[in-house]
């Protein structure tokens, strides 16, 4: 070696080479940052969430995916408290098949399949508080029977047409109910932009959906994902001058008439069509049970929707229970039958979801129409 030639050898990488040990580092100290962020998180987060109210089913917010498995769309067999509104929670079972029933599937009984969105499903009720439970006692009541009659609870918050389809395709048909009562709401016309705009609720089954999922319960988990998703949520909540501190809060489910409304009816009555003709195919009874918006019980708020499905019912000759003249009979159904109430001036507060009472006085008139149309056995 030549006097005053460096040696490139021994602490020093050669140039070009990759020094790992740098890079290791540089790792160490981003994984220390995201440990410390995540854990200062935490302490800061300190309000109540969904991993609080765990009741030893160990599903945590996976609670909340499409499961793949089972003749519903609901992880089967839990036992625990969802929490939407962390003030609210409220108690959810599900069967072995994964439908929101305490009751194993029985061979020898009437099998009723409700479908359906967040009306269908219930949230904020425990199981037995639904409408598809309370038709199913009432039912019972009249054969004085537990086991001639089941009816099951398919409803998935946030549905549509396209997913309802998509589930009667899937995983109802291998069910085998003898009849399925599909529950239209007033926001199922508009739900159709989601399709429009790209945006799905129900998964296609697949293995890279189920790691998809898994990926998303894990974000779900970490308080940075959380706190960050509180905070965004009181900015959109202070922005509708909306106090959080005064209950739940939702949409009603009703809007006024818009220039998509007739390109969303036909989207509509052709998912609907299609739907019959899959239900005809295999032999089983389709039924169909409108439940208006609070909004539509009242003079000046007209449904947008249930025009659209009585149309569609009747070109089918498929049975219909329009349930706006019945709810609007009560003695003042917007504040008994639903999670309303009013405001200062007059306006409606709260969430348009049913409550228990709205539940109860449709699954009585379900179960007695059913009867009527010899719908049941």
């Amino acid at each position: 070696m030549r006097i005053g030639e460096r040696h490139n050898h021994g602490d020093h990488p050669p140039r070009g080479a990759i020094d790992w040990r740098t890079w290791r580092l540089y790792g160490l100290i981003v994984l220390a940052t995201l440990v410390g962020v995540e854990l200062a998180a935490r302490v800061f987060d300190w309000s109540p969430s969904a991993r609080n109210f765990r009741s030893g089913d160990g599903l945590g917010m996976s609670r909340y995916n499409y499961s793949p498995s089972g003749f519903g769309d609901l992880m089967p067999r839990q036992d625990g408290h969802w929490v939407t509104w962390f003030h609210r929670p409220y108690h959810v079972e599900t069967n072995s098949a994964g439908l929101r029933n305490t009751e194993a599937v029985s061979a020898n009984a009437f099998r009723i399949l409700a479908v359906g969105d967040s009306q269908t499903f219930g949230p904020f009720l425990a199981n037995e508080e639904t409408w598809p439970a309370w038709t199913e006692n009432y039912l019972r009541q009249r054969d004085r029977s537990a086991d001639r009659t089941q009816v099951f609870n398919a409803g998935i918050v946030g549905y549509t047409i396209v997913d309802e389809l998509g589930y009667l395709r899937d995983k109802a048909l291998a069910f085998n109910p003898q009849l399925v009562v599909l529950a239209v709401f007033e926001n199922d016309l508009r739900d159709l932009l989601k399709e429009r705009d790209g945006v799905k609720k129900r998964p296609a089954h697949s293995l890279l959906t189920g790691v998809a999922n898994a990926f998303r319960t894990f974000g779900r988990s970490l308080a940075v994902v959380s706190l960050v998703n509180d905070i965004k949520s009181r900015i959109q909540l202070a922005s509708a001058d909306v106090d959080i501190h005064r209950g739940v809060h939702g949409a009603t489910g009703w809007a006024p008439p818009s220039a998509n409304d007739a390109a969303l009816a036909q989207r509509y009555t052709l998912h609907f069509n299609e739907t019959v003709r899959l239900l005809k195919s295999k032999a089983i009874e389709l039924a169909v049970l409108f439940i208006p918006a609070a909004n539509s019980l009242e003079p000046g708020s007209p449904s947008v929707m249930e025009p659209v499905i009585r149309a569609a019912t009747g070109a089918n000759h498929t049975p219909y229970l329009d349930l706006t003249p019945i709810l609007g009979k009560e003695r003042d159904p917007v504040a008994r039958l639903y999670l309303l109430q009013r405001g200062p001036g007059g306006e409606l507060e709260g969430d348009g979801h049913l409550s228990r009472e709205g539940n109860a006085v449709i699954g009585r008139a379900l179960a007695d129409w059913l009867v009527e149309k010899r719908l049941v056995r």
